[in-house]
């Protein structure tokens, strides 16, 4: 199993505490960072949210599907409960994220949110992009 510690560790030292804390498994973790995703979407900082989707990314990328599948359900299922921050999220998405989270979603949402968060991501511009 890769050591999502050390990675963690390295790439969020405000998050240290819950790192180091070694009865606590990649699934609070990946909660908190949510959380840490939440201000930094607020705050409209990019750094911290490249640094947290990347790291989601990343998790969900590995070939042990414990820590993938941790990513999904711990981190990616959430990432529109704060509806208010859609807009900003959509664009974080990668297309293979929403396809392994979408019937999450669909468990969990009216068909309404439902068709808004896909317009939305048929929308999104990702992060980095230049759009003219």
């Amino acid at each position: 199993m890769v050591d999502w510690r050390t990675r963690a560790s390295a790439l969020f030292p405000e998050l240290s505490a819950v790192v180091e804390r070694e009865s606590w498994s990649c699934h609070v973790f990946l909660s908190e960072l949510w959380q840490l995703a939440l201000e930094a979407h607020r705050d409209d900082d990019r750094e911290v949210l490249h640094r947290v989707y990347g790291f989601a990314h990343w998790c969900l990328r590995q070939p042990e599907r414990f820590l993938s599948d941790a990513s999904v359900v711990s981190f990616y299922e959430h990432v529109f409960d704060e509806w208010e921050l859609r807009d900003e999220v959509a664009p974080w998405l990668p297309a293979e994220v929403v396809e392994r989270v979408r019937p999450l979603w669909e468990w969990r949402w009216s068909q309404e949110r439902l068709t808004e968060v896909d317009r939305l991501l048929a929308d999104s511009v990702p992060p980095g992009s230049n759009p003219g």
